[in-house]
């Protein structure tokens, strides 16, 4: 999918933070701050911003082509950048061009700096999820006032902790599997970040891994506790590791979000499944008993929604 390419700027914007941190020299900054405003100008493929060199070389003309060629390999190692070939159908002869786009490492890069575009952006999801948050209110008005204690029963069964016995022997088998081999675990458990995995360490305890790279071993036991029971209870989650940089396919937003629950205007509706539409997807939910998709509230019709999109909602929905 292409759009047509926005008025850009020649204005970079030096992150010296973002540079300490990957201790990248003055010309690759150039170029990260460069490439970070290919999403206000360059033409878009699959997510992909085109760009020639011969672009790169009139707009940073001191740069020259062998700096810039090895300055965008530095930026490949480092992973803040993703690079692969691309074909501009609207271009005659439909060329095959170099694409690029930043990783969520890269998206760091002035992530503090708000640009009139993304306050937009911004403004777009809080409404969206305005919208969401009344559809699903709509949705719930009817069995308000009819819910039966009988109804919340499966609730508190599937919450209910495993037995002493059965979650020390599920504990010993998980270290013993992971201990040797220090292969993570998961990650995008509840109350943690998402990005935080966690592993059993040398020692045989249960450690974590945040998104900044600080090992931590866990010692508070409550939440060594609350860690295996919910693993216990999500056992299809043993060994998946939730890669969040890549971009979300329909099947990674099904095997990352189906059976999560989402939590809107106090009320916990139950995702059952992602159906396509249209290059789209809808959103199948649970509410106490019924099912239904996601409603817009503004056309009353089936909410429809790009993938990146949909997945930033829930992330910000999930309980």
């Amino acid at each position: 999918m292409s759009v047509v390419p926005k008025k850009r700027t020649k204005i970079l914007v030096k992150d010296l933070i973002f540079q300490e941190k990957y201790n990248l020299s003055h010309t690759q900054t150039d170029l990260m701050a460069y490439l970070s405003n290919l999403v206000h100008w360059a033409i878009s493929v699959d997510g992909y911003f085109v760009l020639t060199t011969s672009k790169i070389m009139s707009d940073l003309p001191q740069m020259g082509q062998k700096t810039f060629e090895a300055s965008l390999k530095v930026l490949k190692d480092l992973e803040l950048i993703e690079c692969k070939l691309v074909e501009v159908k609207e271009w005659k002869g439909k060329p095959k061009l170099r694409g690029i786009k930043l990783t969520q490492k890269g998206k760091e890069y002035n992530s503090n700096l708000v640009l009139p575009t993304q306050d937009e952006k911004k403004r777009e999801l809080e409404e969206t999820i305005k919208k969401l948050k009344e559809t699903i209110a709509k949705l719930e008005t009817e069995k308000e006032q009819k819910e039966e204690p009988k109804e919340k029963t499966p609730q508190k069964e599937t919450s209910k902790a495993p037995k002493k016995d059965e979650l020390n022997n599920f504990r010993d088998k998980i270290v013993q599997s992971f201990g040797d081999i220090g292969k993570p675990i998961c990650n995008m458990v509840p109350n943690y970040q998402n990005k935080t995995t966690f592993y059993i360490n040398s020692y045989k305890k249960l450690s974590l891994i945040t998104p900044q790279n600080d090992y931590i071993q866990l010692e508070d036991p409550k939440r060594i506790y609350e860690f295996w029971k919910w693993l216990y209870q999500n056992q299809n989650r043993v060994g998946d590791i939730i890669d969040f940089d890549k971009y979300p396919t329909l099947e990674e937003l099904k095997k990352r979000y189906t059976k999560k629950s989402i939590q809107i205007k106090g009320k916990t509706c139950t995702i059952i499944d992602f159906v396509p539409k249209s290059n789209k997807v809808k959103i199948k939910v649970k509410v106490e008993n019924k099912i239904n998709f996601l409603i817009d509230s503004t056309t009353q019709k089936e909410a429809l929604f790009d993938l990146d999109e949909c997945q930033n909602i829930i992330l910000r929905l999930l309980r």
